[in-house]
């Protein structure tokens, strides 16, 4: 964040159910209301880190390391080849891929 002071408020009046939402997407993104209303209004993307889907594939990458000495080699790179193409997948996906979570 830059120094400069933010002194200028805008109210805006929206429904319960618009500011539901629209804090759902700020946390989503992780940050504040303020922080992401100020994105999405200047035009910068706000994108959403699909964290619920990145924590089950990292969960996934521990289980081939765990089990990298009992299994055939052509199997676990087969099973990293299908893991590189889901992290990718929801990688660039801004966070509209979240594995069904």
């Amino acid at each position: 964040m830059t120094d400069r002071k933010r002194t200028t408020a805008i109210q805006v009046r929206v429904t319960e159910q618009e500011k539901r939402k629209l804090e759902r997407q700020a946390r989503l993104c992780d940050l504040s209301l303020s922080g992401y209303l100020r994105r999405v209004g200047v035009g910068k993307a706000a994108a959403v880190f699909p964290r619920q889907r990145f924590h089950a594939l990292y969960q996934q990458v521990n289980v081939l390391r765990d089990n990298l000495t009992t299994q055939p080699m052509e199997w676990t790179a087969a099973q990293l080849d299908e893991l590189a193409g889901q992290i990718l997948t929801a990688y660039t996906s801004g966070g509209t891929d979240d594995g069904g979570n």
